[in-house]
């Protein structure tokens, strides 16, 4: 086998990989949107844990076709500016929502007096937020003027 060979069956693996990541995090959402006894905040949390993951998978496994199989697609002079971004935006989502699950859970055991951190509306307010944050904080890399790849 060529250098060539092995770099094409470690792209397919990782395409299968990504597109296994994302039927599993849609398989494990379902429960939990359409079975009602499920929707409760700290499910909620594992739901936006399903739906970033599911992005993440999503976006990874299409980079990484067009990467390897239509390199002159996605590569284009506008593209430069918004792949690096779309990248540091679309795998931090991930990053953020476990780490979104780790705050809530600590603050409904050091408030465990305040009913507010076990609602819906705060679990809310936390998710928006993680879009939010993980939307503008590799912003500046759209500002910037990089040359063309």
């Amino acid at each position: 086998m060529n250098t060539d060979q092995i770099i094409t069956i470690l792209n397919i693996l990782r395409i299968i990989g990504y597109s296994s990541v994302s039927i599993v995090a849609c398989l494990y959402a379902i429960p939990l949107c359409f079975i009602r006894r499920f929707h409760t905040p700290v499910n909620l949390l594992t739901l936006n844990v399903c739906v970033a993951a599911f992005v993440c998978a999503t976006y990874s496994a299409t980079f990484y076709v067009m990467n390897a199989y239509y390199p002159e697609i996605i590569w284009t002079s506008k593209s430069c500016i918004v792949i690096p971004y779309l990248q540091n935006m679309v795998d931090s989502q991930e990053l953020y929502a476990v780490c979104l699950v780790s705050i809530n859970r600590l603050f409904t055991i050091v408030y465990k007096n305040k009913p507010f951190f076990r609602t819906k509306k705060w679990v809310a307010v936390c998710v928006s937020a993680q879009w939010i944050l993980a939307a503008l904080v590799p912003s500046p890399a759209l500002a910037t003027n990089r040359d063309v790849i």
